[in-house]
């Protein structure tokens, strides 16, 4: 018996980034913290960006920010993204 795999669909870094999930795995690693208790509710996509954020805010230097003073995403955030590649997707 095989289980089909969940389809995706190409999306932006950016897109990515403004999920709210992404921050918060970001902001729970960089401060020690395991998984919200909660993980195993969210839907996929939440779960991934939460992952995502996780990998992130370990391999980017902490005093990169997601978020620019203007709450906009930050491009060097995203360059940061962008230069770990797979290590993050």
């Amino acid at each position: 018996m095989t289980s089909g795999q969940v389809n995706t669909v190409p999306v932006s870094v950016a897109r990515i980034m403004r999920d709210p999930a992404f921050a918060l795995g970001a902001a729970d690693v960089r401060a020690g913290l395991p998984f919200r208790r909660q993980y195993d509710r969210w839907d996929t996509n939440t779960q991934w960006n939460y992952e995502r954020g996780r990998a992130w805010g370990l391999l980017a230097p902490r005093h990169i920010k997601i978020r620019s003073r203007d709450g906009k995403i930050n491009p060097s955030a995203v360059g940061w993204f962008r230069q770990m590649g797979g290590a993050v997707l």
